[in-house]
């Protein structure tokens, strides 16, 4: 009986994972850094005015609490929509190779083989979709060399007088492998 440790970071394919994560996370840092110089400065900027006319001060604390405001909310309002951009077009390049290995399954449970295209630039998850690839490429092979094979004991059975009903049925074999394999489909 095999026991399985649980892991406390769940980290499956380190790449893909601390790839993305560390650009988000420098995403994330420049618009705070940016943010916060921005805050410091506005801040600097409010107490000089404040010692400058103490008369005054009220008003400008209130204008310039208003201008402080308006800078944090507007800066954490382009950080969720930057992120969000990028979170898409992350998933973007996950999800798609994920979406066409699954359609390609569908096919094969169907019965027939898939016709690959090559995946896009920047698509994640190539190795799984290589070893799929190749695996429906050995399937489709597979079965080229049983319809072969069925062909030729049809042939041997004809010579030595096989019934018919057994030789109907290798024939749907046979037809069943090529009907399959296709019309010659590439896969790559």
């Amino acid at each position: 009986m095999t026991t399985y440790k649980r892991r406390l970071i769940p980290i499956v394919d380190k790449q893909f994972q601390f790839k993305y994560t560390f650009a988000i996370m420098a995403i994330a840092a420049v618009i705070s850094t940016v943010l916060g110089w921005f805050l410091l400065d506005a801040y600097r900027e409010l107490n000089s005015m404040i010692e400058i006319s103490s008369e005054i001060g009220d008003q400008l604390n209130s204008d310039d609490a208003r201008r402080v405001f308006f800078m944090v909310v507007g800066f954490l309002g382009a950080e969720v929509v930057i992120l969000g951009v990028v979170g898409l077009m992350i998933t973007h390049r996950v999800v798609g190779p994920v979406f066409v290995m699954q359609r390609h399954l569908q096919t094969l449970k169907e019965g027939r083989y898939p016709t690959f295209r090559p995946l896009r630039s920047g698509d994640e998850f190539r190795a799984a979709f290589e070893t799929f690839s190749d695996v429906v490429r050995e399937l489709r092979e597979r079965d080229r060399a049983e319809a072969a094979q069925l062909s030729e004991a049809i042939a041997a059975g004809r010579a030595v007088g096989l019934g018919e009903p057994h030789l109907s049925a290798l024939q749907g074999m046979v037809d069943a492998r090529n009907a399959r394999v296709g019309s010659g489909e590439s896969v790559s």
